[in-house]
């Protein structure tokens, strides 16, 4: 027996998506599609119709007509969210999850990504508000009115605490070449503490200052965080700067990182111009690792819809994590809640998982010019925000600002402040 029952009146595979991810994936309900509308206006459960023609004893929902078209819209659609809750909740929340604006021409920056300036939720005021949790809390309540009968919403706050492994380590691992012509330009930049720091970590004197995986994970936990480190998997390149992953020490961190929590493929840079790479990174990093890799998240954040998630999927890898802003924070997809992709051109569900993050320790540092203590505060505004939905708070870290090190002095008080305030 389900818990809710719904009948759409003009079915496609665009309304049976969203429906099914909001009543069902989101609520934690079994929720039960009805196709035939003689049987659904005998059904006495809760029940929501979306449709233009009300049932008796159901919640109504009146299509706008943005799930019966195909392909995808250039123009952004409307969101009419002034009121607090869009009048088609359905039609609003598959434009943000399927990223709809994405895939017409938008604003980018040098790598390709979407600028956070020219999103339609920050230029209307809601790019920091979980708004599809926020309007499903709504009607939910809107409906319980009309049926004291629906079950209470099955979700609970939870937090995912993620690191992009970019480096492996800053002194280990490098070539002699490297590692002298680093040391003549900390010596041209009146760098002597980091010439003699380099030293001392390559004599075993001192521990190298990016050496924070196994630091991190026990922070997570310390704080009952999911933990998960993201590993490139790739030859060294102008923008892919870790240590190959067949280097004695990588390999090391690799394997500590299977031991203490969950780890992903971080692909390369130009993984998302170049989607044959991805099987190979994979691969090395299941050789390395000796575990099937399901989850991933793109370098630079760089990928491009839909072609970066079938190829992902094609894979095998089941969570995708670049859900998130490279120049800002808040809720690229307007949501807290992991999502199945929609893929707009074949017009069908993916199996793949999109993972959204609300945080980023680079965008806050880099791109918003926040300093330590302006990042924490906003930081903890996106947990107040997720954790108001009953939502997942899902943080991305990088191992420069988790090392406390250098220009980064500062930033690693951030990640225990966050981490702590963000706890279950």
């Amino acid at each position: 027996m389900a818990d809710v029952y719904y009948h759409i009146e003009r079915p496609g595979p665009r309304s049976r998506y969203i429906l099914a991810h909001l009543l069902g994936g989101m609520t934690g309900w079994h929720a039960e599609e009805v196709p035939r509308l003689d049987i659904f206006r005998s059904i006495s459960g809760p029940k929501l119709i979306y449709g233009s023609a009300p049932v008796e004893g159901a919640l109504a929902v009146v299509p706008e007509g943005l799930l019966e078209q195909q392909g995808h819209r250039h123009e952004p659609w409307e969101l009419a969210v002034e009121a607090g809750l869009p009048h088609d909740l359905f039609s609003a929340a598959f434009f943000l999850l399927s990223r709809m604006e994405e895939y017409g021409p938008i604003g980018r920056d040098e790598h390709g990504r979407p600028l956070t300036s020219v999103l339609h939720a920050a230029r209307h005021g809601f790019l920091e508000r979980p708004v599809v949790d926020e309007w499903l809390q709504a009607v939910v309540a809107r409906w319980r009115g009309k049926d004291p009968r629906l079950p209470p919403l099955r979700r609970s706050y939870s937090h995912t605490a993620t690191m992009d492994a970019d480096n492996g380590a800053m002194f280990l691992g490098r070539p002699w070449w490297r590692t002298w012509g680093s040391t003549v330009r900390d010596l041209l930049k009146g760098r002597p503490g980091r010439v003699l720091d380099r030293f001392a970590v390559l004599a075993g004197t001192k521990q190298d200052p990016y050496a924070v995986h196994g630091p991190f994970v026990e922070l997570a936990r310390t704080n009952q965080a999911g933990a998960i480190i993201n590993f490139i998997a790739a030859r060294r390149g102008r923008f892919d700067h870790a240590i190959p992953l067949g280097d004695p020490y990588m390999s090391a961190v690799v394997h500590r990182a299977v031991q203490q929590g969950g780890i992903g493929l971080h692909p390369s840079y130009a993984s998302s111009d170049a989607p044959a790479r991805f099987d190979t990174e994979k691969a090395w990093l299941e050789a390395v690792s000796g575990q099937p890799v399901r989850r991933s998240r793109q370098h630079y954040l760089r990928m491009q819809l839909p072609g970066t998630m079938r190829a992902l999927e094609g894979l095998g890898i089941r969570e995708e994590h670049s859900m998130g802003l490279a120049d800002g924070v808040g809720f690229r997809a307007g949501t807290c809640t992991p999502f199945p992709f929609f893929d707009l051109i074949a017009d069908e569900q993916s199996t793949l998982m999109v993972h959204p993050f609300a945080i980023m320790d680079s965008a806050m540092a880099y791109k918003l010019k926040l300093s330590p203590e302006q990042a924490i505060l906003k930081a903890n505004q996106l947990v107040d925000a997720v954790r108001a939905v009953e939502g997942t708070f899902i943080s991305v870290w990088h191992e420069r600002f988790i090392s406390d090190y250098g220009d980064e002095a500062g930033w690693g008080r951030v990640a225990r402040e966050v981490l702590a305030y963000a706890r279950p």
